[in-house]
């Protein structure tokens, strides 16, 4: 009875083991590793518990969701930052990392690629892929770029050339990353902080430069606004005395014209006939009290004689 016992088990045993899972979000490859069937099943093995033979099969299990992994210096496998070369030949290294997925349609082309399971690849092929693009972009640029801004420049370049060598092989990367500041040898960062330093100041000095000539030249602006502003009030000060004393000159002119006009009408008018009748109006009728025998300085038959005509026809009648 034991004996029965014990063959159940050992046929029991390795029925059950043999019954695998592929959990939510995953895929799975089942390779056959004996026979003349062996290879990779073509058929991919979707969510739920599947039979794998104990000794004649392996089941591979991909994720399909998005992963996060990190290449650092204090990673607890040890030290998987990446390290590469400027066009200077410095060597530089720092801490990675990368989201991607998996298409789901994907993994049996991945697999047969690569004959390993996700970590295998993400920590070898996909690690190499980033290094080999920071190696190719940084050719490129020199030092300075690399530690200062031009850190995003690099990433994009090598986010771009690791993207389009996963995009065929079914992996979507979705961000590659830097973690913290690059690390370098000490007098190469104590180099570039110095120059940085002074092209700060430089930059400084040149801005203060800017607002003083600025500031200069809105005095000089503001000088030469009050400048023109007073030669204008001048010259129209000016132009109003001139029109003043042209009026007043004009005034003056007219004045002396109509006294001269007034005159002379007054001289015309002025008759010896005129001028005895006036003077017989201020006569009081007294005569000098000394006389030399002289007549009477008027003619009283003047006076009243008619004025000649000043008529041209009168002569013709």
């Amino acid at each position: 009875m034991k004996r029965y016992f014990l063959l159940a088990a050992l046929l029991v045993v390795p029925l059950l083991t043999s019954c695998r899972t592929v959990p939510a979000g995953h895929r799975g490859i089942l390779v056959y590793m004996l026979g003349s069937d062996k290879g990779i099943e073509q058929k991919e093995l979707g969510v739920g518990r599947h039979f794998v033979w104990f000794f004649t099969q392996e089941l591979y299990i991909f994720p399909v969701f998005q992963q996060n992994v990190i290449w650092s210096r204090n990673d607890e496998k040890g030290d998987r930052s990446i390290t590469f070369q400027t066009k200077e030949g410095l060597s530089v290294s720092g801490d990675f990392g990368m989201s991607y997925a998996i298409v789901p349609d994907s993994v049996s082309s991945i697999f047969q690629r690569y004959r390993r399971g996700l970590d295998e690849i993400t920590d070898v092929f996909l690690r190499n892929m980033v290094r080999d693009a920071l190696n190719m972009t940084c050719s490129e640029m020199g030092i300075e770029a690399v530690y200062g801004n031009g850190r995003q420049v690099l990433l994009a370049r090598v986010d771009s050339l690791v993207s389009k060598q996963t995009r065929d092989m079914g992996i979507r990367v979705d961000r590659i990353y830097t973690i913290g500041d690059f690390r370098m040898p000490q007098q190469v960062v104590l180099a570039i902080n110095a120059k940085i330093e002074a092209t700060q100041r430089a930059q400084q000095r040149e801005n203060e430069i800017r607002e003083s000539e600025a500031e200069a030249n809105k005095r000089i602006a503001q000088a030469r606004g009050e400048s023109e502003s007073s030669i204008v009030r001048t010259k129209a000060e000016a132009e109003t005395m001139m029109l003043r004393a042209k009026a007043e000159a004009d005034a003056l002119m007219l004045k002396a014209k109509a006294e001269a006009d007034a005159n002379e009408l007054r001289s015309k008018s002025l008759t010896p006939a005129l001028m005895q009748y006036e003077t017989m109006k201020r006569w009081n009728g007294a005569l000098p009290q000394v006389s030399s025998g002289a007549v009477p300085f008027f003619n009283v038959q003047d006076i009243l004689r008619p004025a000649p005509s000043t008529d041209r026809n009168s002569g013709s009648r």
